[in-house]
Parts: structure tokens; C-alpha cells; sequence
């Protein structure tokens, strides 16, 4: 072996490997979780009430507590489908964010077409470990292209974007692809 070689962190690949997939965290979206159980709460408890007496059982008793906790479940149901199906991508070519439930969408951004990669946090997130990625794109006139949402430790995300930026071999191999 000679002296003169080099090793980069992350050696050039012929194809696109995944690095890691990762989804916002639960936290940032507390408040919908628990609205949603006070409501389910609200409406057992409504129901309760109307079946002991406290409440004269009626058709409108017994369709507001029901429309409670079908409300509740729905809400609880629709915040962790958002939450499941945003999923943050790195590979070894590029980042992706996919969206949606039966209408996928995927935003993708090359490593040679990322300008800038920050972070960005208000001060109770940084407690919780968890900010936003925000990557600029140099095709866009720097504008900000991806944003990964609520992630956990945002610094190390971007660590790992920037790795690869500054390891992007030549010949790309992904010149092959069409980025539209």
C-alpha cells in the first residue's frame, strides 16, 4: 500500500445506497395529541354522565358524546398518519423528503446542487433535542429547497449532509439520472 493514498469518509459508489430514514418527532406535534385524547376523554365522560342520570339521556346527549370521541380517535388517527408518512431520506447520492398517504410526493436534492445546509431551532426545541434542517439549493438562487421538520439532532444531520458534500466524487455517478 502506498503512502500516498487516500481515504474519504465516504468512498465513491457505482450505486445509491440509504443511509438513514427518519420521521419528525412525536413532540412537535404534542398539542394535537393531546387535544385529541382530551377530546375521547370528553366524550366517554359525557356519555358516562348521561348513562348515571346526570345528564337527562337524550338523542343530542348521546350524539355529542359520540361525535366527541369520534372526533378524538379521527384527529389522533390523522396526526400520527402525518407524522408516519413524512419520511426524511439520506443516501449516499442525495436527500429526499416523501409526503403523503396515497398521493406520495418526493422532493430529492443532489449533493452537487446543495448551496448551503443550517440549522435552525427556537430555544424550547433546542431543550428537546429537535430543530429544522433547511437545505439551499444553488439552482433555486439559494433559495431554501428541503426543510426536515422537527428532527432529532439537527447539528448531526447536517454533519452528515455536509460529509457528503464535501466528499461528492467525479465523475458523478449519478450524471446518468434525470433530475427533473
Amino acid at each position: 500500500m502506498s503512502s500516498d493514498t487516500t481515504t474519504t469518509p465516504f468512498p465513491p459508489e457505482k450505486k445509491e445506497r440509504l443511509v438513514i430514514i427518519f420521521h419528525p418527532k412525536r413532540v412537535s406535534l404534542i398539542f394535537f395529541y393531546v387535544f385529541s385524547v382530551a377530546l375521547i376523554i370528553m366524550g366517554v365522560l359525557f356519555m358516562s354522565a348521561s348513562t348515571f342520570g346526570a345528564i337527562p339521556p337524550t338523542f343530542i346527549s348521546w350524539a355529542l358524546g359520540n361525535a366527541a370521541i369520534l372526533f378524538g380517535i379521527l384527529l389522533f388517527a390523522r396526526t400520527e398518519m402525518k407524522r408516519t408518512f413524512t419520511l426524511y431520506i439520506i443516501t449516499t447520492w442525495n436527500v429526499r423528503i416523501r409526503t403523503g398517504v396515497f398521493r406520495r410526493q418526493t422532493i430529492r436534492l443532489f449533493y452537487d446542487e446543495i448551496s448551503e445546509c443550517r440549522t435552525s431551532a427556537h430555544p424550547e426545541e433546542q431543550r428537546v433535542g429537535m430543530g429544522d434542517v433547511e437545505i439551499c439549493s444553488s439552482k433555486a438562487s439559494n433559495e431554501v429547497v428541503l426543510i426536515f421538520e422537527e428532527v432529532e439532532n439537527p447539528e448531526g444531520v447536517r454533519e452528515i449532509i455536509m460529509k457528503f458534500i464535501d466528499t461528492i466524487p467525479y465523475p458523478l455517478p449519478w450524471s446518468h439520472l434525470d433530475r427533473d
